[in-house]
């Protein structure tokens, strides 16, 4: 049915992050299609079986550290160990074998498609009348339905039924995903959704506004407004901020970790407000190499700065990732951090961590000051 060869064994290197390998039927041909991931991209190709076994053999002979094997008779497991030894784990099917999917492409679901969206895809803009999406808005379709998968996959917004969701979304923008949220949360999942979209940008709030009026959308609201002075009349349950630009997005962070909101999502843009501190800082003989260039120094500003922002939010309390949003050629600013409000603050691994990593680099990150005096303790060692 499936097959999935990931990760590398330790010592070794390997090009693909994963490759998957699957049954396909073209033009009625038996062949197996292989899926190969890297960091950026993912390269698909079809062989027939002559072929294939070559292949299969060729990622046999690759130092991968997981296989997955899955068929109807059973699944077989193997993973290797730091010491290179093969951890084998059978298990048989429980179900009933059915037939594998011979299809050779496989439409993506999507949470906003042609079946459930098509006039508010047409509304924004994004589908044609007759139900194409235009070629200038794939790629916002995409970060569109890859969004609203991530924060669904994080809310878990099947807890939710009952009970108003309040939402506040900090840099708007052309605001496409704030009106794809209120859309897809009260209209496709039939959820009680207040909205606000926040942005600076009187022009594009005013245009954003008549829309939402004109479609008669009482519960999807705008605002013009800085992050730092915006205050709502009910604490949102989530904060979003998506390419807030430098400490835009850490003002966003820190009005939700002060609202104590349940759901945090930002995708970090520019980070510059680091950069100016690390310019500062004492570098090392061993890392003289890596300030060597301008475009490495400052990708390592962008690193630290969404570091520290993940082990502050993990250290108030909030169960976080870093993931990619969506692969970089659709955007240059991929990256997505997603918090769960889900313990009490103060952990002390993360304390801990972040103290030692504020140590070494001899900066004070700005969402620390953001936060003030209340949470001090957390983040300087008393004397």
């Amino acid at each position: 049915m499936r097959a999935v060869f990931s990760g590398k064994q330790k010592g070794t290197s390997v090009q693909w992050v994963k490759v998957t390998v699957r049954p396909v039927e073209i033009k009625g041909e038996f062949n197996l299609q292989f899926s190969y991931f890297d960091e950026k991209k993912d390269i698909t190709k079809n062989y027939p079986l002559a072929e294939a076994v070559h292949k299969v053999n060729g990622l046999l002979a690759l130092p991968f550290r997981n296989l997955f094997v899955e068929s109807n008779a059973g699944n077989v497991q193997v993973n290797f160990s730091k010491k290179g030894k093969a951890l084998v784990k059978e298990s048989k099917s429980a179900a009933a074998p059915t037939p594998p999917n011979l299809a050779h492409d496989r439409d993506k679901p999507r949470l906003l498609s042609d079946e459930n969206a098509r006039p508010f895809l047409q509304m924004v803009g994004i589908m044609t009348q007759d139900g194409r999406i235009r070629a200038d808005m794939q790629r916002k379709y995409k970060q569109i339905n890859e969004f609203l998968r991530l924060l669904d996959e994080t809310a878990s917004f099947e807890a939710w039924s009952g009970e108003p969701i309040h939402i506040t979304d900090f840099g708007c923008g052309n605001a496409y995903l704030t009106f794809a949220i209120y859309f897809y949360l009260h209209d496709i999942l039939k959820l009680k959704t207040h909205v606000t979209g926040v942005d600076v940008n009187a022009d594009l709030i005013e245009r954003h506004q008549k829309k939402v009026e004109s479609l008669g959308w009482e519960q999807l609201s705008f605002q013009v407004n800085r992050i730092t002075d915006y205050q709502p009349d009910i604490s949102p349950d989530i904060v979003i901020a998506l390419h807030a630009c430098d400490t835009a997005t850490d003002d966003a962070l820190a009005k939700g970790i002060q609202w104590g909101s349940k759901v945090i999502v930002c995708a970090p843009c520019c980070q510059h407000e680091l950069q100016e501190q690390l310019s500062k800082f004492p570098v090392p003989d061993q890392m003289l190499p890596v300030f060597q260039d301008g475009i490495l120094s400052e990708r390592m500003g962008d690193i630290l700065t969404d570091t520290f922002r993940a082990t502050i939010l993990r250290i108030m309390g909030y169960r976080t990732d870093v993931v990619q949003f969506v692969p970089i050629e659709h955007t240059a600013k991929n990256l997505m951090i997603r918090c769960l409000k889900t313990t009490q603050t103060g952990n002390k691994r993360w304390v801990d961590e972040y103290r030692k990593l504020k140590s070494f680099w001899k900066v004070t990150p700005y969402l620390e000051r953001l936060l003030g005096k209340n949470h001090a303790q957390y983040f300087t060692e008393s004397n």
